[in-house]
């Protein structure tokens, strides 16, 4: 029997995807444990070491990309779960990774599973094309949009409008080229990991800043930045040896 389990943060997806596989693939495939937040799911994917992830895209507190750069050893084939993510969907097709659309149908959910069990009885890993998708989400796609978590959701933006973040706690304060901002329930070490590091870089410890919008650096024991809009941002002495490889010589 082949591993598996369900990264989901909605309960009835999860006895939906339980029922569907029971029904279809009693014979081959034991679902051996479900996890609803990226923590959860660090934990039990250590745990049981699954051959098979069924894994969505958009969790609590974070995203499908953001877990599986916590995850050392990719071992196992993964089966994308999406509603709505069509820069990911793009990625997936270019990379012949496997994805299911919600709502799942059972169609689709038969043939991306026989692939993925295929590959796992004859160790044909596609775990190369795996991380490529994590590279192409964190720049191509990264850059064009992510979805920011908001009070009430989820906000679709393009990360190139954004042109620094502060942090605030457990929130970040995102500021954007129109001159509005954006309260985010993450906190900025979370939102440095699904921008794209080509683009933003951390200056502080409570600043991150799109190289994008730099109009001057004043250098100086308290060193710190203008942005095109006018804004100050300090560059601590820690961030700013990094800071400076990025500008030009």
């Amino acid at each position: 029997m082949i591993r598996a389990v369900h990264i989901e943060d909605e309960p009835r997806n999860i006895e939906l995807l339980e029922s569907l596989l029971k029904m279809h693939f009693s014979e081959t495939i034991i679902l051996d444990g479900s996890a609803r937040s990226i923590s959860d799911a660090v934990a039990l994917i250590k745990n049981k070491k699954p051959q098979l992830v069924y894994l969505d895209i958009e969790l609590n507190q974070g995203n499908a990309f953001e877990l599986l750069e916590q995850i050392n050893d990719l071992t196992f084939e993964v089966i994308f779960i999406t509603a709505y993510n069509e820069y990911a969907v793009k990625a997936f097709r270019i990379n012949a990774v496997d994805y299911l659309l919600k709502p799942i149908s059972i169609l689709e959910l038969k043939e991306a599973t026989a692939k993925a069990i295929h590959k796992i009885n004859n160790s044909l890993s596609g775990n190369e094309n795996l991380r490529n998708v994590i590279k192409q989400f964190k720049t191509e796609i990264g850059a064009k949009k992510i979805g920011i978590p908001v009070s009430d959701g989820l906000l679709f933006i393009n990360s190139e409008d954004i042109t620094h973040i502060e942090a605030k706690g457990s929130y970040s304060i995102m500021y954007l080229s129109n001159g509005k901002h954006i309260t985010c329930t993450k906190n900025l070490k979370s939102i440095e990991h699904i921008l794209p590091d080509n683009l933003f870089l951390r200056v502080h410890h409570s600043w991150m800043v799109n190289l994008k919008y730099l109009k001057k650096y004043f250098r100086g024991k308290n060193g710190y930045i203008e942005m095109e809009n006018g804004t100050t941002v300090p560059v601590s002495i820690r961030k700013k040896g990094r800071f400076l490889h990025f500008l030009p010589d």
